[in-house]
C-alpha cells in the first residue's frame, strides 16, 4: 500500500501479513484485536491511532510519525522503530520480545507496567518517559537522552546505561552532583 490514507475507522481482528505500508496516512485509525506478521511501515502517519492488544510479529516502523499513538496490551516479537518521532505515544502493559528502538523521539511516552527484558533504546529521546512498573532487566539504553525519564531504582535493576548516563539518574538516588567551586 502506497500514499493512500485511511480514514479513521475501525477494524476488529483484521490481519497483514507480508505488507509494506509506504507513506500510508493512518492517523486516528482504532484497530481491535490486529495481527501484523512480517510487515514494515515507512514514512507513515500513525499519530493518534488506538490498536487495542494488537499483536506484532517481525514488523518494522522507519521514518514513522507515531505521536500519541495507543498501544494498550499490545504484544510485541521482533519489533523496530528506526528515526520514528513517538512522543505522547502510549505503550501500557505491552509485553515486548527483542524489541529495538534506534534514534526515536518517545518525549513524555507511557510505557507503564509494560514488559521490556532485553530492549534496546539506542539513542533515544527519553524525557520525561514513564516506565514506572515496567519489567526492563536486561533492557540497554545506552546512547539515549535520559535527562527526565520517569523510572525507579526496582526498573533501572539489570538495566545498561554508559557510565556518562549516571549523572542523569543520579536523581533517582536522592544525590545531588555538583562541581566543586574553584577555591581562591
Amino acid at each position: 500500500m502506497e500514499g493512500i490514507s485511511l480514514d479513521a475507522g475501525t477494524l476488529q481482528t483484521v490481519s497483514f501479513e507480508g505488507v509494506v505500508f509506504r507513506e500510508v496516512n493512518l492517523s486516528g485509525v482504532a484497530w481491535n484485536l490486529i495481527r501484523l506478521k512480517d510487515v514494515r511501515f515507512e514514512g507513515c502517519d500513525l499519530s493518534g491511532a488506538k490498536w487495542t492488544e494488537a499483536a506484532l510479529e517481525r514488523v518494522q516502523f522507519t521514518d514513522c510519525r507515531l505521536t500519541g499513538l495507543q498501544l494498550p496490551g499490545a504484544v510485541l516479537r521482533h519489533v523496530r522503530l528506526t528515526r520514528a518521532l513517538a512522543p505522547l505515544s502510549l505503550w501500557p502493559d505491552v509485553e515486548a520480545k527483542h524489541l529495538w528502538l534506534e534514534d526515536c523521539d518517545l518525549t513524555e511516552a507511557v510505557f507503564m507496567d509494560a514488559k521490556l527484558p532485553g530492549a534496546v533504546f539506542r539513542g533515544c529521546t527519553l524525557g520525561k518517559t514513564e516506565f514506572h512498573g515496567a519489567e526492563m532487566d536486561g533492557a540497554d539504553l545506552r546512547a539515549s537522552a535520559l535527562a527526565g525519564v520517569r523510572l525507579g531504582l526496582r526498573e533501572l535493576a539489570g538495566v545498561t546505561v554508559e557510565p556518562v548516563q549516571l549523572l542523569d539518574l543520579a536523581h533517582l538516588l536522592g544525590v545531588r552532583v555538583e562541581e566543586l567551586p574553584d577555591q581562591v
